[in-house]
C-alpha cells in the first residue's frame, strides 16, 4: 500500500449507510478536511445515528433516507471521488461494491475496497496516520493513543509553529537553499533550542532566533 494525503475539499464523498461504522468514518474525514473548506458527503440509508442526524442539521452533510435495494445506484455514484460502503446487509453491500466499479471512484470497503482508513492523530498541527492494512484495527487504534501521548507534547507543537515561521524568514535571510535546510536541520537536533521552548512561544522564538544568528548564519 502506497500511504497518501489526499485534498478532498468539495470533492464528492458517498457513504451507504449510516450506523456507527458509517459515524466513525464520516467523523474522521470532517476531523481531518482543511479548515478552509469541506467535502461534500452524502450519506444513503434507512436510518441515521443521533450523531448523522446533528451533523446533517449542522449543514456539514446530506442524508438521503432510501431503500438501497430498490434505489438507482448509478445516480448516487455519479461523479463520486470516494464511496463508503457501511451497511449491516453483506449482500446490499456486494451490489453496491459491484456497481461502484463501473465508476472511476475509490472505494473504501473491508480488504475489497481500493483503499483504507487509517487511524489518525491529528493534534498540534500534526497530522499522522497508521494503519495495519486491515489486520488490526483494535492495534491502529493503540498505537493511536500511545504515540500521541509520548511524541506530540507542548514542546513539538511550539517547534511546528516556529520551523514554519523560521522557513519564511530565513528566505529573506539566507539566499542557498540547501543552506535554509541545513539550519532548520541544525535547529531541531540543538538541545538548547528544545529548552528554551520551556518559555512561551513568542519568547522561545525569539531565544531561538538569537541562536542562529550565533552559531548558524
Amino acid at each position: 500500500m502506497l500511504p497518501l494525503y489526499v485534498d478532498i475539499t468539495a470533492k464528492k464523498i458517498v457513504v451507504f449507510g449510516a450506523g456507527d461504522v458509517a459515524e466513525r468514518k464520516i467523523r474522521q474525514i470532517l476531523d481531518t478536511c482543511s479548515a478552509e473548506g469541506k467535502a461534500d458527503i452524502e450519506v444513503y440509508s434507512h436510518d441515521f445515528t443521533p450523531r448523522i442526524e446533528e451533523l446533517r442539521a449542522k449543514k456539514e452533510l446530506t442524508c438521503f433516507r432510501c431503500d438501497l435495494w430498490s434505489t438507482d445506484l448509478s445516480e448516487m455514484l455519479k461523479d463520486a471521488f470516494l464511496v463508503l460502503i457501511c451497511t449491516t446487509d453483506e449482500a446490499l453491500n456486494t451490489r453496491i461494491l459491484n456497481e461502484a466499479a463501473k465508476f472511476d471512484a475509490l472505494v473504501n470497503y473491508k480488504h475489497e475496497g481500493d483503499v483504507f482508513m487509517a487511524s489518525v492523530i491529528n493534534k498540534g498541527g500534526f497530522l499522522v496516520s497508521i494503519s495495519t492494512g486491515g489486520k488490526g484495527p483494535a492495534m491502529a487504534k493503540y498505537m493511536r493513543e500511545t504515540l500521541s501521548q509520548q511524541f506530540i507534547g507542548d514542546k513539538e507543537e511550539k517547534m511546528l509553529l516556529i520551523q514554519a515561521k523560521l522557513r519564511g524568514d530565513l528566505k529573506e535571510m539566507v539566499k542557498e537553499e540547501k543552506r535554509r535546510h541545513e539550519i532548520l536541520n541544525l535547529v531541531l537536533r540543538d538541545p538548547e533550542c528544545w529548552a528554551a521552548l520551556d518559555a512561551p512561544v513568542e519568547i522561545a522564538e525569539k531565544h531561538i532566533v538569537r541562536i542562529i544568528g550565533n552559531r548558524y548564519e
